[in-house]
């Protein structure tokens, strides 16, 4: 969706959004079970802030958004125990 920049249809950015809601509801479930802590938890909200963010922009798609949910979102699962 990334590579499409403003091209990219609704479908595809509500997809990529949905993708970082399952990654937060998964670490919801880790720290549940006590294998996530706080800070990842907290993380994974911020992703879905700024998914919602470049979702629903005021004006136009805020690409840069997702590019920031991208990286964050790699750097959580790179240090996920």
């Amino acid at each position: 969706m990334l590579d499409r920049g403003s091209e990219a249809t609704h479908a595809e950015i509500h997809a990529a959004t949905l993708a970082i809601i399952a990654l937060r509801n998964r670490a919801i479930q880790r720290h549940r079970d006590g294998a996530a802590s706080d800070a990842c938890l907290g993380e994974a909200n911020a992703l879905v802030s700024l998914a919602y963010g470049g979702e629903f922009p005021l004006s136009g798609l805020h690409q840069d958004r997702f590019e920031q949910a991208r990286d964050a979102m790699q750097r959580l699962l790179r240090n996920a125990p």
